[in-house]
């Protein structure tokens, strides 16, 4: 196991956590693939991806193809790897690629296939109220999330937690089942397990309209809207023309017609009775406590949500 190289793709900083970790566990990481520079914050920098980065430290070799056109296969096939490890890269791989290392290009996914197939897994496990999540490393095919399962972990969803959270606790889980699973995979310890694509679930982009929430809906899927988007980029209402995020919510016991503001507590009722907001954050403004968004915000008793 010690002499076979393996190539990582990956661009966030969520893959540099992994990459960070095969690094440390000593796999020969013999060169890396991640997206292009591109232009970053105020000053429009060239910035390079997270793994790009680490990469560029530990001193291994970088390519940051925008097509895997021929040149880009023969580059691989020159590096002649014994496994690809695929983790949020942004690509598909062709054929040609997926064809090539003798002990395949596998993916970590952050659920349990075939269940939240697609780009938002995390987000999709939350706002439909999952109890329970996981990773599933699997081997790559020319269908999205479809390939063999090679291994798998499964994880609680505690009920107040939110897509950070769910995140980190993921990560935790998936770094250390990815560096237990390699080993097995080069000492061809491993049994594949088909996916059955009856049993599929599929998630899609999400866009900032997909996290505006509908207080027509029940309690349950307002909160769970909230806490699969915070607290970063957040979900969102409107009031007074302005759009307000709520980072963090429970449930009350208040009373009234659907997306209307009930009290002085700002308590805001649903469709099968209310939520009281935690944190808020107001547009171009820091998030804050409801207490310290009451001190500096009117309203009125009755005001209609997303009018």
């Amino acid at each position: 196991m010690k002499n076979k190289k393996i190539i990582f793709m990956g661009s966030p900083k969520i893959a540099s956590d992994y990459l960070e970790a095969l690094i440390k566990s000593n796999f020969i990481i013999s060169a890396v693939f991640s997206q292009p520079p591109k232009k970053k914050s105020r000053g429009m920098k060239i910035i390079e991806s997270e793994v790009h980065q680490l990469a560029n430290k530990n001193k291994i070799e970088v390519f940051c193809p925008n097509i895997f056109d021929k040149k880009t296969i023969d580059i691989v096939k020159k590096l002649s790897p014994d496994l690809i490890i695929v983790m949020a890269y942004g690509k598909i791989l062709p054929k040609d690629i997926l064809d090539l290392p003798p002990f395949g290009c596998i993916n970590i996914h952050v659920s349990l296939l075939p269940r939240w197939r697609g780009p938002a897994p995390i987000e999709y496990s939350l706002m439909n109220g999952d109890k329970e999540t996981g990773i599933s490393i699997i081997q790559l095919i020319e269908k999205l999330d479809a390939g063999p399962i090679i291994n798998h972990k499964k994880i609680d969803i505690e009920d107040n937690c939110n897509k950070y959270e769910l995140s980190q606790k993921l990560k935790e889980t998936g770094i250390k089942l990815l560096v237990e699973t390699i080993p097995l995979i080069f000492d061809k310890k491993i049994s594949y397990s088909n996916q059955d694509d009856n049993d599929a679930t599929y998630t899609y982009k999400i866009s900032s309209q997909h996290r505006k929430i509908n207080f027509n809906k029940s309690v349950n899927d307002v909160l769970n809207l909230i806490r699969a988007h915070a607290p970063y980029p957040g979900a969102w209402f409107t009031i007074q023309n302005e759009r307000i995020k709520i980072l963090k919510a429970k449930k009350s016991h208040s009373n009234g017609n659907a997306s209307t503001i009930l009290n002085e507590s700002f308590d805001i009722a649903c469709k099968d009775g209310s939520i009281e907001p935690l944190i808020l954050q107001r547009e171009g403004k820091n998030a804050i406590s409801k207490d310290d968004f009451l001190r500096g915000y009117t309203f009125k008793i009755n005001e209609i949500i997303n009018a």
